[in-house]
């Protein structure tokens, strides 16, 4: 059996803690049900995979660029091939986030925000008032 290197390891631990992290964001936004768990899973692997290749990245001093050479000895620059992978993984996990609904495009997530807050108090409000209202002319 190979030995795992420094970056898997770290990766795998950062999965573990996302994972935490993920289902307490989904049940304290009340939309977690055991549907999504294929989701979630597809979510911590692609998690995991980009923790790698961004880990490989780091390690190589966050390249920008990539030189080689050509037939001719023209050196040519292209993406490094980990920052293009880094990008993608990125992107991905952005969307499957939109999909699992946390992300700012999604709807309104319910919890504990000064909005929704603000929005009970406002219905108290109005509640007292239409109650007023319908006491005074119902007598």
């Amino acid at each position: 059996m190979a030995r795992k290197s420094k970056v898997i390891i770290e990766a795998e631990e950062k999965r573990q803690k996302e994972e935490e992290r993920i289902r307490k964001l989904l049940v304290e936004a009340e939309i977690y049900s055991p549907s999504l768990e294929p989701l979630i899973e597809l979510y911590l692997d692609s998690f995991e995979v980009y923790h790698v290749k961004y880990g490989k990245w780091k390690k190589s001093n966050f390249p920008e660029t990539k030189k080689s050479k050509n037939v001719n000895g023209d050196i040519k620059e292209t993406i490094h091939p980990l920052k293009k992978e880094v990008l993608e993984w990125s992107s991905q996990l952005k969307s499957i986030l939109g999909q699992l609904g946390l992300d700012y495009k999604g709807a309104k997530i319910k919890g504990k925000t000064s909005d929704h807050l603000d929005e009970n108090e406002d219905s108290h409000i109005k509640n007292n008032k239409l109650i007023e209202f319908r006491r005074k002319f119902a007598k």
